[in-house]
């Protein structure tokens, strides 16, 4: 069950990447249609600094680079690579390549699913400790024995 929660955590990541991407492109389609390269290019900088992207760059409709930024390292391990198209429902305008570092990608909900683990644990630990004082609570009040009220006369 561990392994499935942590395969979970880790889809959920990469589903928010895709999100990143969907958004990002979606940002670019203004800006690509204007032809304002200042702006494509604070576009791509602002998605080379988060932390799991190493390369991003957007490309004209025949695949000429129109923007990018440095990539952060050199040669990465593995690497999980995003290619969004830029349209305006029946025309494309061009594409947005973003590179994530997939093991930082795999290994980030890997805090999130130990501290939640850590937090199971104590629950259950707490939940056994009320269980007993319950349990302790109820046979002391079940085998006192019952004394009919006395009349003070």
């Amino acid at each position: 069950m561990q392994q499935t929660s942590l395969a979970d955590l880790q889809a959920h990541s990469q589903q928010l990447v895709e999100l990143m991407a969907t958004q990002a492109g979606h940002e670019a389609r203004y800006w690509l249609i204007e032809n304002d390269q200042e702006k494509l290019q604070a576009l791509v900088d602002q998605l080379s600094q988060h932390r799991l992207v190493e390369f991003s760059a957007i490309y004209d409709t025949y695949g000429r680079e129109v923007v990018s930024a440095d990539a952060v390292t050199e040669q990465p391990e593995q690497v999980f690579v995003l290619v969004e198209e830029i349209r305006e429902e029946p025309v494309i305008h061009g594409y947005l390549h973003v590179t994530v570092n997939q093991p930082l990608l795999l290994a980030e909900p890997l805090a999130t699913h130990e501290y939640l683990t850590y937090y199971g644990q104590y629950l259950i630990i707490f939940a056994l400790l009320a269980g007993v004082l319950i349990t302790i609570t109820f046979n002391k009040w079940r085998y006192r024995r019952w004394r009919p009220p006395q009349e003070n006369q």
